[in-house]
């Protein structure tokens, strides 16, 4: 930038301290805003598509199906058997009743109903399904 001088004879310049601030201030901002993916939907799977779908980001414990059956909770792996006791345990720390469901297009109805009856069964009053949208 250049400096230019006054009638006085002193050089004006531009301070840019508060400038500098403010981007800072706005990159620390983006950066605190920006979604991360958790480890649940970071998981493979292809979602059955819903029209009336909306989008909703949450600490909801959630259990995820992928296409060849296996069961997940907060992206670790479990067994049919470890359902109600670690939702349970979920449920009982944060106080949330409410679980995601979330299973991959090509899961049979039979077996979601199964884990949809454990997740009842661990004491959540509600499932929320997870589609991938319309």
């Amino acid at each position: 930038m250049r400096n230019r001088r006054n009638r006085n004879n002193t050089i004006l310049t531009i301070d840019l301290a508060p400038m500098v601030d403010v981007v800072f201030l706005l990159i620390i901002f983006f950066m605190l805003a920006t979604t991360f993916n958790s480890l649940e939907s970071a998981l493979p799977i292809d979602l059955p598509k819903a029209q009336s779908s909306r989008a909703l980001t949450t600490d909801m414990p959630t259990i995820t199906i992928d296409k060849n059956s296996r069961v997940y909770i907060g992206g670790q792996e479990i067994s049919l058997e470890q359902i109600v006791p670690m939702l349970n345990q979920k449920i009982n720390d944060t106080n949330i009743t409410t679980v995601v469901f979330r299973a991959d297009g090509v899961v049979t109805y039979e077996f979601s109903v199964k884990v949809m009856d454990l997740i009842k069964q661990s004491g959540a009053k509600r499932i929320t399904l997870a589609t991938g949208g319309g």
